[in-house]
């Protein structure tokens, strides 16, 4: 059922996937996909503070787990609670450093590292994980678009929109709904480039869906 309702929510089908989580947290509230796909379907719906409490749980559930306390940076900066952001970005990032220490290559600890450092401020070690990162793995296009939202926090935005390039020329449908409702870059919703990335994707998509490819 969680699985149906992260499927049903990646094609914007969320009546539907609220249906299918409401079983699944009935018949497991404790299990860790089950809250993941919970607090996925609630920031595709724009609750974030439901959201944020499946995060929270999700967070405690699996001690590995680098995307809850990411995400959770999302949505405590969204609702405006600095502690909330604050304290999700040390445990992302002990998290990634954690894995990075056992896998210096791994793109999606360095995405996840670099937006902690964002929110707790540090710029500069920010940077120099980014500039490293695309060294090593220029075509992960999660760790490029973790790094966007990073760059839009140390209010970057000519960068973010810069490194988001890539991400809409090979965006999938699931990437692009997310995008449309993604806080982390509202800032850069009235830019003219950002918009006209958005509906280059929005369009090729579209295409691809009338071939049946």
């Amino acid at each position: 059922h969680a699985v149906k309702a992260r499927i049903l929510s990646q094609y914007g089908r969320h009546d539907e996937a609220s249906a299918e989580i409401d079983i699944a947290l009935r018949l497991d509230p404790d299990s860790y996909e089950v809250n993941k796909s919970a607090a996925y379907l609630r920031v595709r719906q724009q609750r974030l503070q439901e959201a944020i409490r499946y995060y929270e749980k999700a967070m405690t559930l699996m001690e590995t787990d680098v995307n809850s306390p990411s995400m959770l940076l999302t949505c405590y900066g969204a609702v405006g609670d600095a502690e909330g952001v604050a304290r999700s970005a040390r445990i992302a990032l002990a998290r990634a450093e954690k894995i990075l220490a056992q896998d210096g290559n791994n793109g999606a600890a360095m995405g996840y590292g670099v937006a902690a450092l964002a929110c707790l401020g540090e710029a500069e070690r920010a940077m120099e994980w980014i500039n490293r990162a695309l060294l090593i793995d220029p075509d992960n296009m999660n760790m490029r678009y973790n790094f966007a939202c990073a760059l839009v926090v140390l209010q970057r935005n000519e960068a973010a929109i810069e490194i988001l390039g890539p991400v809409f020329d090979t965006a999938h449908i699931d990437r692009l709904n997310h995008a449309k409702v993604d806080p982390d870059l509202d800032p850069l919703r009235e830019d003219l480039r950002f918009k006209t990335m958005l509906a280059a994707a929005e369009s090729r998509i579209g295409a691809a869906a009338d071939s049946g490819s």
